[in-house]
């Protein structure tokens, strides 16, 4: 956690320095998550990156990299074949084919 000094925003902030216990840091918290919930989260991960407009492949990359953490838990415990079946069901649903596979 960094303790940079961040300007305040709008009016009132104009010239105040960012005080240690304000809201201006973005901070990740732990929730315990149940299976359901869980994948809830990886389809909702899947709805973005497809509707974004993301391949296949650049996503597979993504899921299979640490430095994503939320994307490389579901990778670690669902696998491969779980996330491709996630992610061609998410196109489905929203009609979003692989732009990869359009351009060949």
């Amino acid at each position: 956690m960094s303790r940079l000094p961040l300007p305040m925003l709008g009016p009132r902030g104009a010239g105040k320095d960012a005080e240690p216990d304000d809201p201006l840091e973005l901070v990740g918290v732990p929730v315990p998550v149940d299976e359901v919930v869980f994948d809830e989260m990886a389809r909702t991960f899947a709805e973005e990156y497809v509707r974004d407009g993301w391949s296949d492949a650049r996503l597979m990359q993504l899921f299979r990299s640490p430095f994503y953490a939320g994307l490389h838990v579901i990778y670690r415990r669902r696998g491969e074949a779980w996330v491709r079946a996630l992610l061609a069901e998410t196109r489905v649903r929203w009609g979003r084919p692989d732009p990869a596979a359009e351009a060949r």
